[in-house]
């Protein structure tokens, strides 16, 4: 079975405004078959927290040392929570579409 390339791709990013408060990622749609990557920028001063509930990430049990990447086989970025160590740090986002 043949691979089929996608024909976009979309680019994003979400910060945690206040560490310790998860915030939801932001409604990218990820096409069939694809994989959305959720990478911790590289000036991040603490580690990111990844979940798939505002407690989940919360609770810190995935987390992410500035650079580090995740890829995710979900159908929205709107089904992730990242939260923070630190106030303001940010994820990158990228998917095919």
């Amino acid at each position: 079975m043949a691979i089929e390339s996608k024909s976009k791709f979309a680019v994003n990013e979400a910060t945690v405004a206040s560490a310790g408060t998860a915030v939801q990622l932001p409604d990218i749609a990820v096409g069939e078959g694809c994989e959305l990557v959720v990478k911790a920028k590289r000036t991040n001063l603490g580690a990111i927290k990844v979940g798939e509930s505002a407690p989940q990430a919360q609770a810190g049990k995935f987390t992410l040392e500035p650079g580090e990447a995740v890829k995710l086989r979900i159908s929205n970025a709107n089904k992730g929570y990242i939260d923070a160590e630190v106030t303001g740090d940010k994820v990158e986002l990228i998917v095919e579409q």
